[in-house]
């Protein structure tokens, strides 16, 4: 009989941990977010072109985008410069024929880069980026009154984020300077408000997969 009470007692405690996770509340909430965020929380900031980057002359004159954002880089210790030449492909190469070489300066990863290199495919070929740290729920600001959607409850959940290993590149002013998504990102560090949908499985709320 004993046993028995304790086996009962057991599946109690188990039925009412399961029915927790399923209540809409700020720490079900937090835990499901963080979840999502520990998969697509990295912050990165994308580079137009894959290394080596090799900036001409007339780019380095004209101070491109990309040219700026390399001398920015390189001051930061992510990647180095040599002068070389290479043959520079640009869009209207396969209209005018092959280039003859031409002077370049042509910035690689540095050791330091690598730390923070990231390749994703995309739809037009791998994009490569500069990682700098990983957004997890500061606060949980509200989140609106569960309805049905379909076979789901689902709710609005408006958050403020803070960041891990926020990496110290990232907060020189002139990276900021250089690239306003850094900025962003970090200016709005538990100030700025994120919304995502949340959706009430068998088991848990989860954010929904796109």
């Amino acid at each position: 009989m004993r046993r028995f009470s304790l086996l009962f007692i057991a599946a109690l405690v188990l039925l009412s941990a399961c029915n927790d996770a399923k209540k809409p509340s700020d720490s079900n909430f937090r835990k499901a977010i963080d979840h999502y965020l520990s998969q697509h929380g990295d912050a990165c900031t994308m580079i137009g072109r894959q290394f080596p980057v090799d900036i001409t002359e007339s780019e380095q004159r004209l101070q491109s985008d990309t040219a700026t954002q390399m001398v920015v880089l390189e001051q930061a210790g992510l990647v180095h410069s040599s002068n070389t030449t290479a043959v520079v492909h640009g869009m209207l190469a396969p209209l005018h024929g092959s280039t003859p070489p031409q002077p370049v300066k042509r910035y690689e990863l540095t050791a330091e880069g690598q730390k923070y290199f990231q390749k994703t495919p995309g739809i037009f070929g791998q994009t490569v980026s500069f990682c700098y740290g990983d957004k997890t729920v500061d606060t949980i600001v509200k989140w609106t009154e569960p309805v049905a959607a379909g076979s789901y409850s689902q709710t609005e959940v408006t958050y403020t984020y803070k960041m891990a290993d926020l990496s110290p590149w990232a907060q020189r002013p002139d990276v900021q300077r250089e690239f306003g998504d850094v900025r962003a990102t970090v200016n709005g560090i538990s100030k700025s408000n994120e919304v995502v949908d949340l959706q009430l499985t068998n088991r848990d709320w989860e954010v929904p997969a796109p």
